[in-house]
Formats: structure tokens, C-alpha cells, sequence
């Protein structure tokens, strides 16, 4: 098995451990001293640093969104020194629903997810949705 492989085992294995458990049964697919890099002006952007970092913004979105924001992978790669998720994202706020193309890039550490850089398709519409509840103030 290539490095490659192996990283892209991580990255399948974080999906199917949300898929079947949720958040719970994914953390431990990050590394302890993740970081997550969120782009935007919107209250779950910003640097989120280790387990803890990662619950945070993951309540964070999930209050946001009343608990309603998935991302479906659509592709998954990987070579020796990234994983890229290629994913649908998609969220409800205050009756309004929108829909994304989110790309993250992963660094691999010790066999768990590292860094993790997201870039949204239409960043001002995910600002305009969590930070106010409507796409339309983009």
C-alpha cells in the first residue's frame, strides 16, 4: 500500500465512521493537534486548534444551522502529502437553504487528519447565510 493509500484510507475511514456514528465516532480521525482553517466572516470562521477546537465549531455550525449543515463527498483524493475532499455542502438558517461546493485540504499526520484549509464556492453567500440567516445578503 502507497502513502498515498494509506492517506486516502484515513480520509474514507472519517467518512464512514460520520456516516455511521456522527461527530463522536469521528474524532478520532483527527490528529490531537489538529487544526481546522475556516474561511469567512461568519461566526464558526476562524482558526480552530485540537479536539476541542474541532467540537467548537462543530457546535458552532450546528447551532448555526439548527443542526441541518451536511457535506456529501462527492470526490475524495489523495497523494503522498494531501487528502482533498471534493463535497456538496448544504445548510438551512431561519427557513432558508443553501448549497455549495466546498473543497478541504487535509494534511495526514501519524494516520490521522492534520490541517485541514476549507475553501467554499461562494464565500460571500456562506457568510451571508450564517452570518444572517439569508443568502440573498450576499
Amino acid at each position: 500500500m502507497t502513502r498515498a493509500d494509506e492517506n486516502l484510507a484515513v480520509l474514507r475511514g472519517y467518512f464512514d465512521a460520520m456516516a455511521a456514528g456522527g461527530p463522536p465516532a469521528a474524532m478520532p480521525f483527527y490528529h490531537p493537534e489538529v487544526v481546522l482553517e475556516v474561511p469567512g466572516s461568519h461566526p464558526a470562521s476562524g482558526r480552530f486548534e485540537g479536539h476541542e477546537g474541532v467540537g467548537r465549531f462543530g457546535a458552532t455550525m450546528a447551532g448555526l444551522t439548527d443542526r441541518s449543515f451536511r457535506l456529501t463527498p462527492v470526490d475524495l483524493l489523495a497523494s503522498d502529502d494531501h487528502v482533498v475532499t471534493i463535497g456538496d455542502a448544504t445548510a438551512t438558517v431561519a427557513g432558508r437553504t443553501l448549497t455549495w461546493r466546498r473543497i478541504v485540504v487535509s494534511t495526514v499526520r501519524d494516520g490521522a487528519l492534520d490541517t485541514l484549509r476549507f475553501f467554499e464556492s461562494d464565500q460571500a453567500a456562506v457568510d451571508a447565510l450564517l452570518g444572517t440567516g439569508s443568502p440573498d445578503a450576499a
